[in-house]
């Protein structure tokens, strides 16, 4: 009985309650959802205060690193809750002059309907900063800065595993034919 009547810590983020819409409003991350929140971390950026081409010693992440880090870059898992359940791995990959290359965030919720919302969050979130993008099936594509990068936004949900990807990557430069 007790606990019930405790008041709600700020810390404790509503992982499976995220279908209310949040206030529409401009790109201030204040303006959505506390785990959409805690995937961006700030509107600097392209994520997490980190954008394709800075310098990759200046990343500054606030989550500790995953387990396993790769070759090329560093990877960070940001857990929502104390479950295993739902969770964001964020992998920030290095070119060959120590410069973000790209930066991939794996978003994994246990239920499917959290998901969706968040998928929808993201895509209004990006619409408004970066334009209309491009629909595809279960992906929605952006080119960004002058066409040199592109943003992925990517239903990757399995009836196992739901989720959704977002991928900023160096678009590839086209062959002339």
């Amino acid at each position: 009985m007790i606990s019930c009547q405790d008041p709600k810590r700020e810390s404790d983020t509503q992982v499976n309650n995220l279908t209310d819409t949040p206030q529409q409003g401009g790109l201030s991350l204040k303006n959505y959802t506390p785990i959409f929140q805690s995937i961006l971390k700030n509107e600097d950026g392209m994520a997490r205060g980190v954008t394709i081409g800075d310098k990759f010693d200046a990343i500054q992440e606030t989550t500790l690193p995953s387990e396993t880090q790769p070759d090329n870059g560093r990877s960070y898992t940001e857990y929502f809750d104390n479950t295993d359940l739902n969770f964001a791995d964020i992998l920030y990959t290095k070119d060959g002059d120590n410069k973000v290359s790209e930066i991939s965030i794996d978003v994994y919720i246990e239920k499917q309907v959290t998901v969706d919302s968040l998928i929808s969050e993201f895509k209004s979130y990006f619409e408004k900063k970066y334009g209309k993008g491009v629909e595809q099936e279960k992906a929605t594509t952006w080119d960004l800065s002058e066409g040199k990068n592109t943003l992925i936004l990517q239903n990757v949900s399995t009836q196992k595993d739901p989720g959704f990807k977002i991928v900023f990557s160096i678009k590839p430069e086209r062959n002339p034919q």
